[in-house]
This record gives structure tokens, C-alpha cells and sequence, in this order.
């Protein structure tokens, strides 16, 4: 058994997302939404180690942002418990002490899906370390168990981190841009965008649950055609792309948070060479997508000069 793996979780930005109206039985909104992974990531590493018939402290968990809890309200260590119990039969699962260790760079609780990500590292490198010969399908239902977001990241990882079996990386999934429908984890690959990508953070949270429950109340004066958007991508039109590259929540959280509204505003109006002006997710973040390097580097230094927490990458192909 491998006693050590350190994977990449790579964060993504949503190219559109519409909504639907809550399900009257479960609450939960239907989505139809573009992720594209972005090459910005933390890094995971898990380690095992032999706990014999032990059975305290299966799991522990240490982070380099000390605010982030440890315990099993981090999704990255529920991640581990449910591998533990889908395999509790497994013999090696059974003697496994688990530790991870996640070194943060993607901004917490910013729209970009970095829990998510930590999860899904966690379960692809637990497949790896026992042995377990999942394909990539029966990983992203696992991570569907944890969250809607996580079998998209885990599709992504899967093509970038080369530790990983063959069979993942080399599954048709492991793509890094998907059309996702229903709750978000029905998964159709998508052409990814190429482009160099400005990522920029108000020092604020946004509560996802308040922006899905206060956008029931919005006026929706535009969606976007996600067919179309997969088809444009598909041919490399990026600007009809570009005109389809629509988040309805932001009529939600632009209003409820000027913050977030007046670093769009800023970016639509200062970001020379910026094809499109979008917020990911249900926010706080918003990013500006470039065909130029350098255009992209030297508007992520003006924002960063104006204090905003500020990453310069590029999406992930």
C-alpha cells in the first residue's frame, strides 16, 4: 500500500448558470450551468499510516488557514469518512489511519469550489492509496454524496494529476470544463475555454443557501443559452461564447452585497483587453477573461494595488 500521495484540487468558475424553481419536495434548485477548471489550486496530501485494530482518531486533518475547521464539518475529512465506511470491508481500509493535510491558496468560500475540490482530492487519492480500481463514474458518485460542485472537480483533477491510475486520467470524464444539469452532477463534457483568467475577491462571504433562497424573488431579465455556449465553445467562437456567458444569480447577490457589484463595475470598466466580466457561483468572486497574457498579469496587479485579494491563471485545456 502507497503510505503517501499529494494531488492538485484545482478550482473552477462558472461560465453561465441559470436556475430553476426549488423542487417542492427536497428545496434544492435545478441548475444549468458551464464550469471551467482554472489552474489556480490548493494542494492535498494524505497520509496512512497502520492503526492495527485502534479505533480513535481514524482521521485527522491540518490546514495552512488556521480559521478553517478541522473536524467533520471540513468536507475534505467527510470526504475520508465515507470512503471509509462505502469500504470498511476492505482489509487495508480496515488498518488505515488517515491524515490530510491541505495547503490553501484558492480564497475560502469565494464561489470557486475550493472545499469541493479538497473532497474530491481526497477521494481520488484514498482509490489510488487502497487500491480500490474505481472508474471515474463511480468516483464522481461518491463525490455526489458530499455536494453538488465536487463530481466536476473531481473530473478536472482527474486529467491533471498524473499519480492517479491510468484509467482515470484516461476515462472520457476527466475533461475540464461540463455542462451540469439537475442538481449539478449530471456531467456532459464541453470543448474548455482557452483563456488567461483574472480572479478578484472583496474581503466579504457569501452565504450560497441566502443567494439560492433570495433569488426566487428576482427578476430575471436574461438567461443564458447553454446549448448555444456548448456549441461555441465547441467550434472556438469565443464571442459568441462571450454573449452567452450569463449568471442569474448575480441579480441576487449584486444587489444584496454593493461590494461585490462595485468590484464587477470596476473590472468591466478598468480591465483593458477583458472579453467578458463575470461573477462565479453565487459569488463573492468575480473574474475577468483575457486572450492576452500580459493584458490579464497587468490588470491582476492594478486590482491587487487596490487591495483586493487577486489571482492571475489561466483555464485548464
Amino acid at each position: 500500500m502507497k503510505n503517501t500521495i499529494t494531488l492538485s484540487s484545482y478550482a473552477k468558475i462558472n461560465l453561465s448558470i441559470d436556475v430553476g424553481r426549488p423542487d417542492p419536495e427536497t428545496g434544492m434548485h435545478p441548475v444549468d450551468m458551464i464550469m471551467q477548471q482554472v489552474s489556480l489550486s490548493d494542494t492535498v496530501r494524505i497520509d496512512l499510516s497502520d492503526c492495527g485494530e485502534d479505533e480513535e482518531d481514524r482521521i485527522s486533518l491540518s490546514c495552512s488557514k488556521p480559521f478553517l475547521p478541522t473536524d467533520d464539518r471540513n468536507l475534505a475529512w467527510r470526504a475520508a469518512a465515507l470512503m471509509r465506511e462505502a469500504f470498511a470491508d476492505h482489509p487495508e481500509v480496515r488498518r488505515s489511519r488517515i491524515h490530510i493535510d491541505i495547503q490553501k491558496r484558492i480564497p475560502v468560500a469565494a464561489g470557486l469550489a475550493g472545499g469541493s475540490g479538497n473532497a474530491a482530492a481526497v477521494i481520488h487519492g484514498l482509490n489510488t492509496m487502497w487500491r480500490l480500481g474505481l472508474s471515474l463514474r463511480e468516483i464522481c458518485d461518491l463525490c455526489a454524496r458530499l455536494g453538488s460542485d465536487i463530481p466536476f472537480t473531481a473530473c478536472g483533477q482527474a486529467r491533471r494529476n498524473y499519480v492517479l491510475p491510468r484509467k482515470v486520467r484516461k476515462d472520457p470524464l476527466a475533461v475540464s470544463c461540463m455542462h451540469a444539469t439537475g442538481t449539478g452532477t449530471l456531467l456532459t463534457p464541453v470543448r474548455p475555454l482557452k483563456a488567461a483568467v483574472v480572479l478578484a475577491k472583496p474581503p466579504i462571504s457569501v452565504s450560497t443557501a441566502s443567494v439560492y433562497k433570495g433569488i426566487d424573488s428576482c427578476e430575471i431579465p436574461a438567461r443564458p443559452e447553454n446549448g448555444l455556449l456548448a456549441e461555441a465553445l465547441a467550434r472556438g467562437d469565443r464571442e459568441a461564447a462571450e454573449a452567452q456567458m450569463i449568471n442569474v444569480l448575480e441579480n441576487y447577490t449584486l444587489a444584496a452585497e454593493p461590494q461585490v457589484a462595485a468590484l464587477k463595475a470596476l473590472m468591466e470598466e478598468s480591465c483593458a483587453g477583458a472579453g467578458k466580466v463575470l461573477m462565479s457561483g453565487s459569488g463573492p468572486t468575480v473574474f475577468a477573461l483575457f486572450r492576452d497574457r500580459e493584458d490579464a498579469v497587468k490588470a491582476g496587479k492594478a486590482l491587487r494595488h487596490r487591495k483586493y485579494e487577486t489571482f492571475w491563471c489561466q483555464t485548464t485545456i
